[in-house]
């Protein structure tokens, strides 16, 4: 969502209070892209996601774990001799949605330049109260929006990060030789990988619900007329539970009344909302949640699925395909 160099990485880092999820792209000669992501579970209680304390209780334990996740740092040679050792390597870095807060601005205008739009964002959220904004970065990226007639308006998706947090995490990756030049959110990476797979902003002409299922919590986005108007994450199970198997059906149930209440909390700001269909993104299959959407709220249902990577042209090249590494090649794309 933010980046510090205009170069793309192509590795990708995502952390997880469950999973350290690793994947990397590689370009052939063909100029097609192939991917391999790697999974390995975090130490057990060594990551708390929260978006206002320190996320990382156990530093040497996820440092070890994330050591051997990315392998080890790499040397610049030229004619068989090493110039550089131990050479940082740009990653893009991706963080759970309950390590920030988000929200939605509407905007009638926004400044050209960088420095006003945060001047503007931040005096409208104090304003109105919507985020902590005491020791937070601020980001910011407008969401596609077709306005009636000529009308010239600004769907604004902000998200908050406590420095304090967003610099352990950054130290982390230090530690090991990784250097984050993109820090992302895991649901925003997903939300624009299943847009490109779907045909761009022409898939938005109609009113949806957006979800994603991470790391024990789900957000929703709510896109009417192709403009973002609401967004919401929700700590689903105070564990971060990965699966269905944990909870059973228990946690199913949790996720639906969640986005009924999403949807709920949306219509009483936007009483014209006609949702007709969710596009479900998760980190587990969840085989019975479709089947539930359907039933309880009446609304088709698409999932964002390893499909949507191979329409986009890019192909498997070994390690993992469990659901919870998908965010990672949305990161790299």
């Amino acid at each position: 969502m933010w980046g510090l160099t205009t170069s793309r990485p192509r590795q990708c880092l995502k952390i997880g209070a469950q999973t350290l999820a690793w994947g990397e792209a590689v370009r052939t000669w063909r100029g097609r892209y192939r991917y391999r992501c790697v999974l390995s579970p975090t130490p057990a209680g060594a990551i708390k996601l929260s978006p206002m304390d320190l996320n990382l209780t156990d530093m040497p334990a996820v440092e070890s774990r994330l050591r051997s996740l990315a392998g080890p740092s790499r040397d610049l040679r030229f004619a068989g001799a090493v110039w550089l050792s131990d050479i940082p390597r740009p990653i893009v870095l991706l963080l759970s949605d309950l390590s920030v807060r988000a929200t939605v601005l509407q905007l009638e205008q926004l400044p050209a330049q960088a420095e006003e739009q945060e001047a503007l964002i931040r005096w409208r959220l104090g304003q109105e109260q919507l985020l902590p904004l005491a020791g937070a970065k601020i980001v910011w990226q407008g969401f596609p929006s077709h306005g009636a007639g000529d009308e010239r308006s600004h769907a604004i998706l902000v998200v908050a990060i406590q420095e304090a947090i967003l610099k352990q995490y950054e130290s982390l990756c230090e530690s090991v030789g990784l250097l984050p030049q993109e820090v992302g959110v895991t649901s925003f990476r997903l939300f624009n990988l299943w847009l490109k797979a779907a045909g761009g902003r022409k898939r938005l002409g109609r009113d949806l619900l957006w979800v994603s299922v991470s790391d024990g919590g789900l957000t929703c986005f709510v896109m009417q007329e192709g403009r973002l108007v609401f967004v919401r994450t929700k700590l689903l199970s105070a564990e971060g539970l990965q699966g269905e198997e944990d909870l059973g059906g228990d946690l199913v149930d949790n996720i639906v009344e969640e986005c009924a209440v999403s949807l709920r909390a949306c219509r009483e700001h936007h009483p014209g909302l006609n949702v007709t269909e969710i596009v479900l993104a998760s980190d587990s299959p969840f085989p019975t949640l479709e089947q539930a959407l359907n039933s309880e709220l009446g609304l088709s249902t698409e999932r964002l699925d390893w499909e949507a990577v191979e329409r986009l042209g890019w192909t498997h090249d070994g390690g993992s395909t469990s659901w919870a590494t998908l965010p990672v090649v949305a990161g790299v794309m």
